[in-house]
């Protein structure tokens, strides 16, 4: 018989957790004055994970992540995407600041 291991998540954690680089590539100043930055995400050289982007909008209060892809086009057409889902108003579609830096 198999007797399997129940783990903490503690040690779930411990167990996945991995050295990434993270650094900033390029920052767009917003018309409303918020940034929107990408930044470039390389897992370590023995990891399955390929390298990636995030992107995230900096409102000066609090930044928050957006977009991920494998090209910082690609981040940035994620987070249009998103930015767009979770808009309630046609001002706020209209006032996405994703779609200002990709235009």
């Amino acid at each position: 018989m198999v007797k399997s291991q129940n783990l903490n998540s503690t040690q779930e954690a411990d167990k996945e957790k991995m050295q990434v680089s993270m650094e900033t590539v390029k920052y767009y100043s917003t018309k409303k004055g918020g940034l929107v930055i990408v930044y470039k995400v390389t897992p370590p050289s023995d990891s399955v994970l390929e390298e990636f982007y995030v992107v995230s909008f900096d409102d000066t209060a609090s930044e928050q992540a957006w977009g991920l892809g494998y090209t910082p086009e690609d981040a940035l057409e994620d987070a249009a995407r998103k930015w767009n889902l979770v808009s309630e108003t046609e001002e706020e579609r209209k006032d996405n600041p994703f779609k200002e830096v990709l235009a």
